[in-house]
């Protein structure tokens, strides 16, 4: 774990968990509900204007401007749902107009106020300990390293590396894709380093040059503006095993699912080819290389890879893309969970409908 994302996460819910407005939100909330539930019908109005007053807070509030590393930390910290979107979802989930007995979620309001108190004043105390246990130099070594251009690689999930050969065939795949870059920009391609092994979740690290981490990064967030699509193709297609039709319209959205993964692939390589090409360039050799190479960033990302990129120096863009990249991840999952969802309904359909010819 690096220590720079841990000092981030404490210091993000040591500010948050002393804010007056998070912890009188949470407490305005539990008081209209106590009330409110005090009548046989309980007028959701006055909830409803709290909850959502609340949850603006909570989202406008969460760091998914973040690095995958700081906000991946953060997440597994926000266990109880008591910062930023986890929270805002959680009221979502459980304060609702058909919420049985409503009345119960004071408690569970009051709670979070409660363990947000005790989480202020530990952290405090936790970052005292922090000053007296870590060396000074640590701290220097973690700053220095953000000055350096780097793409950060994180193998998880289905991507967990098994043996040796899975090592190799992902550092090969990773090797041809930084190369694709590389040669469009002209600069020198690093090999890649691994930086950390944890039950066979591997991270990579390399430090590029500039422009091809420009070029890297402005082509995968162009690439991946097509996964909230494509995951609203995947819940159309799981809607339809649930009705009486033809299960060709199915396979027609995955053709249609594919054509929109290779177009939007095909047109972010153009834009970077364009940008970044010089009169050496074979453009439409490089447009498709850099499509195919894209198409395969994306492919790793649905697979549940996670990506960072740490350029020299952070800007408003950085923080831009991390966002898209950690929304990018969660949509990654949900697509996992629904083609899952897809393929066993299929399973069920496709019998069905041969007994019925």
């Amino acid at each position: 774990m690096q220590i720079t994302a841990l000092i981030q996460v404490i210091n993000y819910l040591k500010e948050k968990s002393g804010d007056a407005v998070l912890l009188e939100g949470y407490k305005k909330l539990a008081e209209v509900i106590r009330e409110a539930s005090k009548t046989p019908e309980v007028d959701f109005s006055a909830i409803a204007k709290e909850k959502e007053s609340l949850q603006k807070y909570l989202w406008e509030s969460d760091p998914v401007e973040w690095g995958y590393a700081s906000y991946c930390l953060f997440e597994k910290i926000n266990t109880n749902h008591l910062f930023g979107k986890r929270a805002a979802d959680w009221l979502e989930k459980n304060i609702k107009p058909t919420t049985k007995n409503i009345g119960a979620l004071e408690g569970d309001l009051t709670k979070k106020v409660k363990l947000i108190t005790k989480l202020y004043d530990n952290l405090g105390k936790l970052m005292q300990l922090f000053d007296q246990i870590i060396p000074a130099e640590v701290f220097a070594s973690e700053a220095e390293d953000t000055g350096t251009p780097t793409l950060i690689l994180y193998f998880e999930g289905r991507l967990k590396v098994k043996n040796i050969t899975d090592l190799e065939r992902y550092a090969r795949l990773w090797d041809n894709i930084l190369n694709t870059f590389s040669s469009l920009t002209h600069e020198e391609s690093l090999t890649l380093d691994i930086n950390s092994v944890q039950d066979g979740n591997i991270v990579l690290g390399v430090v590029v040059q500039e422009k091809t981490l420009n070029a890297l990064m402005e082509g995968v967030s162009a690439t991946l503006a097509s996964l909230p699509m494509l995951l609203k193709i995947k819940n159309i297609q799981y809607d339809l095993t649930q009705l009486p039709v033809d299960s060709n319209l199915i396979d027609m959205l995955e053709n249609e699912t594919q054509d929109l993964i290779n177009q939007t692939a095909f047109t972010a390589a153009q834009k970077v080819t364009f940008k970044y090409q010089n009169e050496t360039t074979d453009t439409e050799v490089t447009v498709r290389e850099m499509a195919r190479a894209l198409k395969q960033i994306e492919s790793f990302i649905d697979k549940g890879g996670k990506i960072e990129f740490k350029p020299s120096n952070a800007s408003s863009e950085t923080s831009q893309l991390n966002k898209t990249l950690n929304e990018s991840f969660e949509i990654a999952r949900q697509l996992e969970l629904q083609s899952e969802m897809l393929s066993n309904a299929l399973e069920v359909k496709e019998p069905q409908e041969v007994e019925s010819e």
